[in-house]
């Protein structure tokens, strides 16, 4: 196992597994670059179009500068004090509505030229079809978008399957490892000394009253400050991190061929997007 440091916040430490994900920087880009390009070929139709984005919710100050997601729940105890489990802001607006543009509806004639079909219950169609003089791609606008960044109309824009797997494996085996339970053990009873009755970190964040409002309560602050004081007690963080880092390790160095591909995949893609951001 990797050595056990004395931390409170692991988000600024990489992961085996990073250099085969998607950071939230390259992440941005990819979208910045597909949503131009479906943008622009919308353009050709005559449409003024923009696909919904991707907005990752991400914490004000506990967000990780190396990886799209948090393993390790909230690590920052100035947010705890002012959000609890909740993201900095609260719950903040809904996304971008699925129809584009923050709410425009889409004709029939924009679905087909969006997608190749205006079918509600067909996602893609072969296109083909003329729309204002011109004549869908296949899959349409999205499927030309995606063909320009991947080489092919249904080409994947996000992490590769096998490193999502690898990253899911190792965080369930992390949290079960016993080292891990251990210190969670220790963590509970800290909770409990505190009147606050919680297995692990796990449970206390996704416990169903968090949800219910889009503000945090006065009670789910005081639950969220016990929580990152029994963390740093019992450096929590420092013992969840280590064990994750040994089981991302091994399975790098258990999937080596099939993860070369994946990083020249993910290197060809973030190419494609940085020269159609530039084109």
């Amino acid at each position: 196992m990797a050595e056990t440091p004395k931390i409170t916040n692991a988000n600024d430490k990489s992961m085996p597994l990073d250099t085969f994900l998607l950071n939230p920087e390259q992440s941005q880009t990819v979208d910045n670059a597909y949503a131009g390009l479906v943008s622009d070929c919308m353009k050709r139709f005559g449409f003024d179009y923009t696909p919904p984005r991707n907005q990752g919710a991400q914490r004000s100050g506990d967000a990780p500068t190396t990886r799209i997601d948090g393993r390790f729940g909230v690590q920052s105890a100035e947010d705890a004090e002012k959000w609890g489990y909740h993201p900095a802001g609260g719950a903040g607006e809904e996304a971008d509505s699925p129809w584009g543009n923050k709410g425009q509806k889409m004709t029939a004639a924009m679905q087909t030229a969006e997608r190749g079909s205006d079918d509600p219950k067909e996602k893609f169609g072969p296109g083909g079809q003329v729309v204002n003089g011109e004549a869908v791609p296949d899959h349409g606008c999205v499927g030309e978008a995606r063909k320009k960044l991947t080489g092919s109309v249904e080409g994947n824009l996000a992490d590769a399957k096998l490193a999502i797997d690898l990253k899911f494996d190792t965080l369930v085996k992390a949290q079960q490892d016993e080292r891990t339970r251990a210190v969670f053990a220790k963590w509970s009873s800290c909770m409990k000394e505190k009147g606050f009755d919680y297995a692990d970190p796990l449970e206390a964040n996704g416990d169903e009253k968090w949800a219910k409002t889009p503000q945090p309560t006065r009670h789910e602050i005081q639950v969220a400050t016990a929580d990152q004081d029994c963390r740093a007690r019992h450096n929590v963080v420092g013992v969840w991190y280590a064990v994750d880092y040994a089981y991302q390790e091994r399975a790098v160095e258990q999937n080596a061929e099939a993860l070369a591909d994946v990083k020249k995949d993910t290197e060809s893609l973030l190419k494609a997007a940085a020269d159609a951001l530039a084109g």
